[in-house]
């Protein structure tokens, strides 16, 4: 696929089967990850893939985030369920702490980036994702959950990997509104 067309099609997804990705889609896709720009060379980007039995752990926090002791009614557990247990995986993107703000900026920026490889190549093997992030990726417990050391690194974002249902075209700003030229 030229990139220009994989630039095009590259949507997020919201509604994912169950159907897996190979694993050799997933390491190809982190390996265009690891070819992104990075303006100090600190190479900030780390992915982590959640399996499943924590998958299921994090379905129950974000339960319990949402909802608190509210009665869960069927048609709410099941929307969470599907999200948090149908993609094929679940990446979660950190970024290596810093104290210097100015790099700190440059390094999110580069893990961006990063994520923006991701996915450019996942969609080149006609594979879908979805960067969110929410309140459930600044609990404490998803880092406990996947045993990430949150003084050393932040989640960005959950990478959310599958096929699935494609939204339609967005519309987007016309050239003229978005680009000018300076004489």
């Amino acid at each position: 696929m030229e990139i220009a067309d994989a630039i095009t099609k590259r949507r997020t997804l919201h509604i994912f089967s169950k159907k897996r990705v190979p694993r050799e889609v997933i390491k190809k896709s982190i390996f265009a990850a690891n070819q992104a720009p990075c303006h100090r060379r600190t190479f900030p980007w780390r992915f982590t893939n959640i399996g499943i039995k924590k998958r299921k752990q994090l379905y129950q926090l974000q339960l319990t985030l949402k909802f608190g002791d509210m009665t869960i009614d069927e048609s709410s557990m099941k929307k969470i369920r599907d999200k948090m247990l149908n993609p094929s995986h679940l990446l979660i993107a950190t970024q290596l702490c810093t104290d210097n703000q100015v790099q700190k900026l440059e390094d999110y920026a580069a893990c961006a980036c990063a994520i923006q490889n991701l996915s450019l190549s996942l969609v080149a093997d006609d594979v879908g994702c979805k960067w969110s992030t929410g309140k459930i990726t600044k609990d404490p417990n998803t880092y406990k959950i996947a045993q990430i050391n949150s003084s050393e690194e932040e989640i960005i974002g959950f990478i959310w990997i599958g096929y699935g249902t494609e939204p339609p075209l967005i519309k987007r700003p016309l050239m003229s509104t978005i680009y000018r030229e300076r004489g």
